[in-house]
């Protein structure tokens, strides 16, 4: 302004008077600019601050938008540490409005006994960190659930600190779950421990190995050392190493597991055996990069077993262990002194290499492992014969005692076989020598009957002989007269008389015997003859089975002879069934009271049955289907059975073989 006014009046333009009106024209001028410039720069901001606003408020709408459409729970808080924003999946969780939640509101739905959990905000709060509380917070259905809540502070635009923003996720079911998980470890902690078993981990990409105390304390390693894994090697038997090893790269290579029994040397040079396992864990991506392994000590079991072993060896009798698939586990020395196999071709098979090969088709499939396998289920030799088949394919006869053992690993079956060739061979003599005993008792008394009979015969047949020749003589001299001939026709009637008197009390001896009648419980009768005959039975390789009528009534009799028939029965079913299967060698003997004042026996065989042409003459003395037989064991039957008052009758049974049947009469004494 000076400036301006120097110049005009150098250059004579104005007059003083007027360089002071000018002067006062220019500033004015001048002021006026510099506030038209200023509010312009005015007008310049006011259009930026709300372009600012507009844009904040953009973005805090969005913010809102992005918030509330997460799907965790959102909150903020401004510099003072209160909170101002909620999002809609909070609100959603807790039930309440924003209204309540701002500021320390949203604290009233925290488990009182958690909030001391949350004085942790405060700090973390004050010094510009990070935070992390964990608490309960109440649901909208007033159920509390654990809350994660993780907080970070933020800044302005300007990088001035503007307060927290934090996010929450409902770990209630993760926290159940890791819960669940520690109980499961702990039980597997406790289970392990109580079964003394050692946990270890190889993992196959850095090769270390974790071992847990209890394998630290089976393989004697220090407790707190880090072990590698050549050193937990270096503890197996030099001998057993190379097959543990190739059992652990097998399972590696398969991405599989193995077991196996191996031994260990401790430091102080004693041999322990362990029984070990291991199996590839899988990650997500399927591979295998860790063996995780249980050891076990089972030394005092393998003793045990060295113990049995040196007794089954002892066993005078051959012994066989099979598994619960019919497997052989074990045999000592005697099973293959019986069998003619080395051990080694036993351990592992089937017992059915033991059983001959007619069993082993149809019917009979299962006669070798099943026999074994399910001992329970059958009495000994039920239904099959009791035969063994060597390696060169002869077969002798055996007795089997079958024990079942239940073990941790299934049923096994302890079998103790023994050669019976010899006592049967025996027992076949002593058979033979009663048979010849018994023939020669038959034939004494036939010798001492016939004797008596002719000193009883003698004296009438004599006079019957001498009455017919003086008779004849007489009618030669034609010296007879009808007086005379009717003395000798009286004589040779009264001598006849006397000779069927004799073979009257004969057949009545024969029939009634001289023991004196009494009261017979059958069923005790039946019992006592399966117990004597049962020598019979093993040598024919038949069983013998009863279904005896409980409460039977008694009967009169003699139990001599009532016995006496039923063991010709049994022994008739014997014969009968030579030819049969082994599997239906089975005899049956049966009573029966059906209340009509008859009680009844029966005995059944599974033979071939009666043919036609026996069927009529099945009672008739001296007629027999044996080439060795004399046909009187089906008479004497008929005639002790009708000598009681009885009946007796023959039958073909359903399902093949024959059914002998006899009844006697319940005298009124005995139902007393």
């Amino acid at each position: 302004m000076a400036t301006l006014q120097a110049v005009a009046v150098t250059w004579g333009i104005i007059s003083i008077p007027m360089t002071v009106s000018l002067f006062y024209l220019v500033l004015v001028a001048a002021m006026a600019y510099e506030l038209s410039y200023d509010l312009i720069r005015a007008a310049r901001l006011a259009r930026q601050l709300q372009a600012s606003e507009a844009t904040l408020r953009e973005s805090e709408e969005r913010f809102r938008i992005v918030a509330d459409a997460a799907p965790v729970l959102i909150w903020m808080s401004g510099v003072a540490g209160l909170c101002t924003f909620f999002n809609k999946a909070w609100l959603d969780f807790t039930g309440r409005t924003l209204k309540q939640e701002m500021g320390h509101g949203w604290r009233e739905g925290v488990h009182p006994n958690d909030l001391q959990r949350l004085d942790t905000y405060k700090p973390a709060f004050d010094a510009r960190k990070p935070l992390v509380m964990q608490y309960r917070l109440r649901r909208n259905d007033g159920e509390y659930r654990w809350i994660s809540d993780q907080g970070v502070p933020r800044n302005d635009p300007q990088g001035r600190f503007a307060g927290y923003i934090g996010s929450c996720v409902d770990v209630t079911e993760l926290l159940k779950k890791e819960k669940a998980l520690r109980e499961f470890e702990e039980r597997v902690a406790l289970a392990t421990e109580a079964a003394h078993l050692g946990v270890w981990e190889l993992n196959m990409v850095a090769n270390r190995i974790w071992i847990s105390d209890k394998v630290r304390e089976l393989f004697q390693f220090p407790q707190r050392d880090e072990i590698s894994y050549d050193e937990f090697e270096q503890r197996v038997h030099p001998a057993d190493r190379a097959a543990r090893d190739d059992a652990v790269q097998k399972a590696i290579r398969t991405q599989g597991a193995y077991e196996m029994e191996y031994r260990i040397v401790l430091p102080d040079e004693k041999i322990r055996w362990i029984g070990g396992r291991g199996r590839c864990v899988r990650e997500g991506d399927g591979k295998s990069t860790r063996l995780l392994g249980v050891s076990m000590d089972i030394t005092e079991r393998k003793q045990a077993e060295e113990l049995f072993q040196l007794a089954t060896e002892a066993s005078p009798s051959g012994t066989v262990l099979v598994d619960h698939e019919g497997r052989i586990l074990l045999v000592n020395a005697h099973i293959e002194e019986l069998f003619g196999y080395a051990r080694d071709e036993l351990i592992g098979k089937t017992v059915d290499i033991l059983v001959p090969e007619r069993f082993a088709h149809g019917s009979h499939a299962t006669a070798g492992a099943n026999f074994f396998t399910a001992p329970e289920a059958r009495s000994m030799g039920a239904a099959r014969e009791l035969f063994a088949r060597r390696k060169d394919g002869s077969e002798f006869p055996i007795e089997i005692n079958l024990n079942p053992i239940q073990t941790p690993r299934g049923l096994v079956v302890l079998a103790n076989v023994v050669d019976i060739s010899a006592r049967l061979a025996t027992e076949e003599v002593a058979r033979r020598s009663r048979e010849q005993v018994e023939l020669l008792s038959r034939v004494s008394l036939l010798g001492e009957m016939t004797a008596s009979l002719a000193h009883e015969l003698n004296q009438p047949l004599a006079a019957i002989v001498n009455n017919a020749t003086a008779a004849m003589q007489y009618l030669k001299q034609g010296r007879l007269n009808p007086e005379q001939l009717q003395d000798i026709l009286n004589d040779v009637v009264a001598d006849g008389r006397r000779a069927c008197d004799v073979m009257q009390n004969v057949r009545s001896a024969i029939k009634k015997g001289a023991a004196i009648r009494g009261r017979i419980n059958l069923n005790d009768l039946v019992k006592a003859i399966t117990h004597m005959v049962q020598p019979d039975a093993a040598a024919h390789l038949c069983k013998i089975k009863t279904s005896l009528t409980a409460d039977l009534p008694p009967i009169e009799g003699d139990p001599i002879q009532i016995q006496q028939a039923v063991i010709n029965l049994v022994r008739n079913a014997f014969d009968a069934m030579r030819d049969a299967p082994s599997n239906r060698r089975i005899v049956e003997i049966a009573t029966d009271h059906n209340g009509d004042g008859v009680v009844g026996v029966a005995v059944r065989d599974y033979g071939a049955g009666i043919s036609e042409a026996a069927r009529d003459r099945l009672f008739e003395q001296f007629f027999t289907t044996k080439d060795e037989g004399l046909g009187m064991g089906l008479a004497i039957v008929r005639s002790i059975v009708e000598a009681h008052g009885g009946t007796i009758s023959a039958e073909n049974a359903h399902g093949g073989g024959a059914r002998f049947h006899f009844r006697l009469p319940i005298t009124e004494a005995m139902t007393q």
